[in-house]
């Protein structure tokens, strides 16, 4: 909460400074007095003054869009210098259970067949571990440990509900790793039950497309034991149906979101009232 109310403060103060104090602002209402002119040069049918006014105009509009692209690039750099921290502190990750997933055929790592695709690995869950719902991690690792793809899927341990489950992570290879020259790699988990009892053993599978990986490259997975960040909401988001919003990233965003609203009523109430003082 404290990094999202950081955060909106940031970004107010950019918005308010990129190019100048309220620039934006000012261009914007300069914009809408050309358009004015121009209208009443056109009923004129005064081409010189259109043409002039015109190219005010277009001046006008190539500096807004400078200031819109380096507003644009100054947010997504906020946005992500905020997001990097989550991974050191989010809760609950200390104590997964993570086993490399193999494709050897050996029982002991509960796969079936060699080399068919398809690795495996076996997961105890522990007999005091928490009830309710549980995700588990699948990721694509490389020599030196880079993530190359991780997507996740859901499972209940001894009951839960549909909205208790989100497993919203998911960082397959795209577009951009392919205009990089690099293979994109997807990755696809699987559990071998979705409602599993404290004490029993499960496993997890995973097929990677393209088939073959890279040199050194492994499968890992991780269950999470039912430990992670949520937050509750006292009432039910409309339309999209959410009122349990899971994980850190989740919490900033619809906190950042939230804060951003209500500061934005705020001043613009405040603004009303000093106008008729």
């Amino acid at each position: 909460m404290l990094c999202a109310i950081a955060y909106v403060s940031v970004t107010m103060t950019v918005q308010a400074r990129v190019g100048g104090k309220n620039r934006m602002k000012t261009l914007q209402e300069e914009m809408k007095d050309v358009q004015l002119k121009l209208m009443e040069a056109t009923k004129r049918k005064d081409t010189v003054e259109s043409d002039l006014i015109m190219k005010k105009y277009w001046d006008l509009t190539g500096e807004l869009m400078k200031m819109q692209f380096k507003m644009f690039g100054l947010l997504i750099v906020i946005l992500f210098s905020f997001m990097a921290i989550f991974p050191y502190f989010e809760p609950g990750g200390m104590d997964d259970i993570r086993a490399q997933l193999f494709d050897d055929g050996l029982a002991a790592h509960c796969d079936f067949a060699a080399g068919d695709g398809i690795y495996s690995g076996c997961f105890a869950i522990p007999a005091d571990a928490a009830k309710g719902a549980w995700v588990a991690d699948v990721y694509l690792l490389s020599d030196t440990n880079e993530t190359l793809a991780r997507n996740a899927t859901a499972l209940y341990v001894e009951g839960g509900v549909p909205e208790d489950i989100w497993p919203q992570v998911s960082s397959q290879s795209g577009i951009i790793d392919g205009l990089l020259g690099k293979t994109a790699y997807h990755v696809s988990p699987n559990a071998s039950v979705q409602n599993a009892t404290l004490g029993q053993q499960l496993e997890i599978y995973a097929t990677v497309s393209p088939e073959k990986l890279p040199q050194g490259a492994r499968l890992e997975g991780a269950l999470n034991l039912g430990t992670f960040y949520y937050v509750d909401l006292p009432f039910t988001i409309p339309l999209i149906n959410i009122h349990r919003i899971i994980g850190s990233y989740g919490v900033f965003l619809f906190a950042a979101f939230g804060i951003s609203i209500v500061y934005s009523i705020g001043k613009a109430i405040y603004a009303k009232a000093t106008k008729k003082k």
